[in-house]
């Protein structure tokens, strides 16, 4: 099957039907753009033309009938091992994925999709639990049997009665392994094999699954994932959970044109470098506030009500008591232009920062540096407001590739 690599913004996927190998067809840029549509994702931000499609805002995979496309972020030398690798520790440095280090080093980055190294690490940890033994817990039946069991139910024993029927109605507990965990993970699985073209995660997945053919049931909604608990009984499949959510969530199929099921894992690079940020800042500093939701822009008259509410990235209050507003924009700036492309509503935006959060000194803008940039880590724009010298916004780019480097530079930035 073709797959197809693209970074995210920088690079863009030809439509061609001569170079079939490199690009998509017409017929497969057709099935990625009904997919686009019908599963609901933002179209400003995956943008056809008639020659190729670009993504923005995107990384991770989509699976067509003929073809498999990834979207991975920017890095230095434009390597996709090296980009799976960031995408790797930013998902797992931000909560998205649950992976340790010496796990990702196992992997063959260079040969596995997002996909599959996801399926990769769910198949490795659930394999591993169900040998210590697969997951029972009572559920509650209710049937008729010929002896009483747990309570009858007597509804249903009165009709039963009258219309002379054997059997007694129950209402009981049964100890089994057809739980709500159990089937949210064979699911996965169940996923995996039709699916996964990596031979190691396949066939773990078919042995896991042939441990787990006791486990029935209706398929489960998306819904329901989100009330499954643990306890001690259970805990040591929670990472394996996480990890079935992630796939099946994210995979769930939308038919295509031509009868078959499109899918894909993806995320927002806005939401995942603001949050790769907030916890790269949380290890520098104490006080971090993410969301701080504590300033309204306006208060209608004669009331305590506020419209507008304000709501920047991260809150910090450094060592020495200097409180900072940082607020992380995954846009691409350029040191070529002017104002370095900083939009003007952004601009509008860390205005209202600067004027409702009195003790806040700064206000720092940040982007994810390129070599576009001249510099990272360095003050690129500063502006002062008009009166008010000691109320400045700023404009940095960070090298978020390297997590140390990173660190450092925002030290640098807040102090």
């Amino acid at each position: 099957m073709k797959h197809l690599t693209v970074t995210e913004c920088f690079g863009s996927i030809p439509i061609s039907d001569s170079l079939t190998r490199v690009s998509l067809t017409a017929a497969e840029a057709d099935e990625l753009a009904h997919y686009v549509s019908a599963s609901g994702l933002d179209e400003t931000e995956i943008i056809f033309s008639r020659y190729e499609v670009t993504f923005i805002n995107y990384v991770g995979f989509i699976q067509l009938r003929g073809c498999s496309i990834e979207i991975l972020p920017k890095v230095a030398g434009d390597d996709p091992a090296q980009s799976r690798r960031v995408l790797l520790r930013m998902l797992q440095r931000s909560g998205f994925l649950d992976i340790h280090e010496s796990q990702a080093g196992w992997l063959q980055l260079e040969k596995l999709n997002l996909f599959e190294i996801i399926a990769y690490l769910f198949t490795e940890k659930i394999s591993c639990e169900l040998r210590k033994g697969i997951y029972r817990s009572y559920q509650h039946e209710d049937g008729e049997l010929q002896l009483v069991r747990g309570k009858i139910n007597l509804s249903r024993q009165l009709r039963r009665d009258a219309m002379k029927l054997p059997g007694v109605s129950c209402t009981y507990d049964e100890f089994q392994v057809s739980n709500p965990l159990n089937q949210i993970l064979k699911t996965g699985l169940q996923l995996i094999t039709a699916r996964s073209r990596y031979f190691p995660t396949k066939k773990r997945a078919t042995d896991c699954l042939l441990l787990m053919d006791d486990v029935t049931g209706p398929p489960l909604t998306l819904d329901q994932m989100d009330r499954v608990w643990f306890d001690r009984t259970n805990r040591r499949y929670q990472e394996s959970f996480q990890l079935a959510k992630l796939l099946l969530r994210q995979s769930t199929p939308t038919a295509s044109p031509g009868g078959s099921k499109n899918s894909s894992i993806l995320f927002k690079m806005n939401e995942l470098f603001e949050a790769y940020i907030a916890y790269l800042a949380r290890n520098i500093w104490d006080q971090v506030t993410i969301k701080d939701r504590s300033h309204k822009l306006l208060v209608r008259e004669g009331s305590t009500r506020g419209v507008f509410q304000l709501e920047p990235d991260l809150l910090v209050v450094n060592g020495q008591g200097k409180s900072v507003i940082l607020d992380t924009k995954w846009k691409m700036i350029h040191s070529q232009r002017s104002r370095h492309g900083v939009k003007r509503e952004d601009f509008y935006q860390m205005y209202a920062y600067l004027t409702r959060y009195q003790a806040v000194e700064e206000v720092l803008l940040l982007y994810p540096h390129h070599e576009g940039i001249v510099s990272s880590g360095t003050c690129l724009e500063s502006w002062h407001l008009e009166g008010e010298p000691g109320k400045k916004l700023k404009v940095y780019s960070i090298h978020y590739e390297e997590e140390e480097l990173a660190e450092q530079e925002l030290r640098t930035m807040i102090g």
